[in-house]
């Protein structure tokens, strides 16, 4: 199984337009659980706003292996989500491992 784990910072300056953000990042990204094969779970959470330097918000997926993966970004509802995502962030960081 591979976690992939994406971070961004968003262009808001205020937590409502952060929570905004966030909100429609989650309700295009995490129904695309059980629509896209081997995609086991996905979800969208903002930060907690403890920290002034963290990420904003964070994507943790996981899917069956690197293929899936693959699939995954590559899926056409997937690829409907990115004009959103880049009109919110300015920044993002990405890892995926194996689990």
């Amino acid at each position: 199984m591979i976690r992939h784990i994406v971070s961004w910072t968003l262009q808001g300056q205020n937590d409502q337009e952060r929570a905004a953000a966030v909100e429609g990042m989650r309700s295009r990204l995490e129904p695309l659980v059980g629509v896209i094969p081997g995609l086991r779970s996905l979800v969208v959470r903002g930060d907690i706003r403890q920290v002034e330097s963290n990420w904003h918000v964070v994507l943790v997926s996981e899917h069956d292996d690197a293929d899936a993966l693959a699939a995954y970004q590559a899926h056409p509802d997937h690829i409907a989500a990115g004009p959103f995502v880049r009109s919110v962030v300015v920044d993002k960081a990405c890892v995926d491992y194996e689990v």
